[in-house]
Order: structure tokens, then sequence, then C-alpha cells
């Protein structure tokens, strides 16, 4: 018993320790990493939250044990950073958010530190999320197109018989016209993370309807044939165009070539559609009482 108390009270073993916290760290910035390049599906939520709040746990437990070390310090600062893009690009998706939350404030607070330095610290970390929401929410309000987009095809699109591709048709509703669009992406680059998967979203615009071929675009008979889709009997793309030799016999994606673009992230606060909400309501009103015709009244002065 003696040997054990004095292995985990000797410094360097707490030290060596503390090292093991900067996984979450690691975690924090992949996770900001893929909510900004990823669409996260999850294949089973409620073990994703099991194990990521499990883990969660452990750290901080961790973070307890080591929290005089000077590195316990820094990893516990590091989490106030890496957890920010998270909570802003993936907000709603709180088995996610919660336990990294919990587990960012904690390892913060835990930490062995002078009084005046965490005091500084938490003033700038707590302007840092107040500013930075602010910012990322007025931002996103000013250059965010609102559309309503529904998926024509199944989920998951319709894959081609290599595997290497997939096409989905998308009716793209805004405040305008509106369109119909058929996207193709590469079929291979999602991670599959066991209860979650990583769906990137790289695409490209093959065909789009606008304004008065929409209606006809909505009924888009849309097939691979070998390498190549067709949409209504025309072909449109050819993958073999976009794959190329890896050099140990097998293919890989060749996306220089052409136009492909990235959607980077996808922020659904119900704030905005609320502001959407009163923004049309408003408008609404607005145009109805302008379309409204004045009465005109004709005053009749008698003669003395």
């Amino acid at each position: 018993m003696e040997k054990i108390k004095k292995i985990v009270t000797n410094k360097w073993f707490i030290l060596a320790v503390s090292l093991l916290c900067g996984a979450y760290t690691v975690c924090l910035a992949y996770f900001a990493y893929a909510v900004f390049f990823y669409d996260i599906v999850y294949t089973d939520k409620v073990m994703f939250a099991i194990v990521y709040a499990a883990f969660s746990f452990i750290i901080g437990l961790l973070f307890f044990y080591t929290r005089r070390s000077f590195i316990t310090c820094i990893v516990g600062m590091a989490n106030m950073v890496m957890f920010l893009p998270t909570l802003l690009l993936d907000w709603g998706n709180w088995p996610l958010l919660i336990p990294a939350a919990m587990m960012t404030l904690f390892g913060f607070f835990c930490c062995k530190m002078n009084d005046t330095a965490k005091t500084v610290f938490g003033t700038i970390f707590l302007l840092m999320y107040i500013l930075g929401g602010i910012a990322f929410f007025l931002i996103m309000n000013v250059f965010r197109v609102t559309t309503v987009d529904t998926l024509l095809t199944p989920n998951g699109g319709i894959v081609s018989p290599s595997g290497n591709f997939r096409c989905y048709v998308l009716d793209v509703k805004n405040k305008s016209s509106g369109k119909v669009a058929v996207y193709v992406e590469p079929n291979k680059l999602d991670v599959d993370m066991k209860f979650i998967t990583l769906k990137t979203t790289i695409k490209k615009l093959v065909k789009q309807a606008n304004k008065e071929n929409r209606d006809d675009a909505l009924h888009y008979e849309v097939h691979w044939e070998g390498e190549k889709l067709y949409i209504n009997g025309e072909e449109w793309f050819d993958e073999s165009r976009f794959l190329v030799d890896d050099g140990s016999g097998g293919l890989t994606y060749n996306l220089t070539e052409d136009v492909w673009t990235h959607t980077y992230f996808n922020v659904n606060y119900p704030i905005f559609d609320l502001i959407d909400k009163v923004t049309t309501i408003f408008s609404e009103k607005i145009l109805k009482s302008e379309d409204t015709p004045q009465e005109s009244v004709t005053t009749v002065s008698e003669a003395a």
C-alpha cells in the first residue's frame, strides 16, 4: 500500500498522467475539424452519448488528480479555445456538446493556478465566447441565405455501380424562385467512427433548373449506367474522369478536374428560423397594406 501511495504521489508520475489529459484537447480539436468539413450523422446516438460521456468523466478524474500540474493548467486553457468552434458550428448537437461543455468547464476551474491568473484568463475566455458568439450570429444573419431543402432521392443518394460516387436531387426553395439541383459526391470519403459517420460535403453541381423549368425538374429521371450518370436519358457525368491510379493498383479521387465545392458547415439555429418567420410576416403585412386601394374622397363645395 505504501508503494502504491508513493507512486501516485510522485511528481513525475503525476506529470506523466497529466499528459494523458491532452487526449481531450485532441478530441475537441478533431470534432472542431469534423463539424467544419463534414456532416455528422449518428448511427447510434444513445451509444455515442454514453461512450463520449464516459470518456469525458474519465478525463475529468485525470484532471482532478493532476490539477496541480502546470501541463493540466495549459491543457485546461487549450480546451476552452478548442471547444468554441464546435459550440458555434454544431449548436443543438447535445450528445456532442453537453459532455464536452461540462468537461471543459470542470477542467478549467479545477486546475490549480494563481487566482489572479485564473481570473484574467477566465475573463478573456468569457469575452471570447460572448463576443465570438455575437459576431458569429450577426455574420450568419447578414450573409446566410435561408433555404428549405427537400431531398427528392432516397437517403444516402443513388450510388454508382462501382460505389465510387453517389448522386442526389435536391429541391432548394428560397425567397425568390428556388431551384432543383442534381449533385454528385464522392462515396468513399466518409469516415466511419462506429457510432457516428462523418459524411463528406464535397460535391459537384451536375445540373440545375430554375424558375420556368423547375416544375419539370421535380420529376427528373436519374440513374447510373456503368460509370456514367444519366438524367432524363442524357449523359451528365462520367466518373472515370475523376478517378486515377493510386500507384498500388487501386483507384483514388482526382477532384482537381472541373469544379467541386465544399459545404464547410451547416448551422441550424432555431432563432434564425424565428427571425425569418417574423421578417416574412412583417413583409407580408407591409405589402398587403401597400396593395390595399385607398378610398377617394370627393369634396363638394356649395355656392353661397
